[in-house]
């Protein structure tokens, strides 16, 4: 667990450059980390994850400007999903997998935060991801279809009711980007978990944009990224999907 936890927050720090340089994805390799304020090259202490935030009091070293909250709660979130999926999937192909495929949706998470954009790109290789998984799964391990068919399932269902609401509301209500999004989430939840993920995501969003509006941060027609719902909905499955559709199905009976 503690080795999961400290790659976590080592991967985190990674994805926080991904984030912010993702326009230019060159240089996240042909460019040192550096402060945005004032573009002096950081010293491998004021990169230590989460402890450097906390030492430096979330400012510049050198010019005193803010360190933006991202970084640390990205590093930290980032710690926290590793932690969870070795918790619940062990050491295992899946939990493998898993792992890349999280650190990738945290990158969407943020970006479309920021952006209010989603990446082909980044939906595509997950995607991809997933699909190795199935093949492999199916080829070299169970031998087996119900995963695959469950994956596609999971996919059309949420993916094409994604589609219609974006085909009826001429995308006023979500956008194209959504729906290769939908169809991601629901390839890894699979079916029937993949009602347990959208409905959590809609719970979440609907408590969050109300809050917000409540709060007078948000008006009714103002845009709300919806992929970290999407997101959030996924890895709460993920982790209890299984035991909210049990005790669901329990009550109808």
């Amino acid at each position: 667990m503690l080795i999961f936890l400290i790659l976590g927050l080592i991967i985190g720090s990674f994805l926080n450059v991904v984030i912010l340089r993702f326009d230019d994805l060159r240089s996240v390799v042909s460019t040192r980390s550096h402060c945005p304020k004032c573009r002096k090259n950081l010293s491998w202490f004021e990169l230590i994850p989460v402890l450097s935030y906390v030492f430096l009091w979330g400012k510049c070293r050198h010019c005193k400007a803010n360190i933006s909250l991202q970084y640390p709660l990205v590093e930290l979130g980032t710690a926290l999903i590793f932690a969870l999926i070795y918790w619940f999937y062990g050491f295992s192909f899946v939990s493998c997998i898993l792992l890349l495929v999280s650190s990738i949706l945290i990158v969407i998470f943020v970006y479309d935060i920021l952006k209010y954009e989603i990446s082909d790109l980044l939906v595509l290789l997950c995607a991809g991801l997933w699909i190795i998984y199935l093949a492999i799964d199916y080829f070299l391990i169970n031998h087996s279809t119900l995963l695959i068919i469950n994956s596609l399932y999971g996919a059309l269902a949420l993916g094409g009711f994604f589609g219609l609401l974006v085909l009826v509301s001429k995308e006023k209500w979500m956008g194209t980007g959504d729906i290769g999004l939908g169809a991601v989430i629901g390839l890894i939840a699979g079916w029937p978990l993949v009602l347990v993920a959208a409905f959590l995501a809609f719970s979440i969003g609907s408590i969050v944009g109300i809050s917000f509006m409540i709060g007078k941060a948000k008006k009714f027609k103002d845009k709300l990224p919806f992929a970290p719902f999407l997101i959030l909905g996924l890895w709460l499955t993920l982790f209890w999907g299984q035991g909210i559709l049990d005790w669901y199905l329990s009550r109808l009976y």
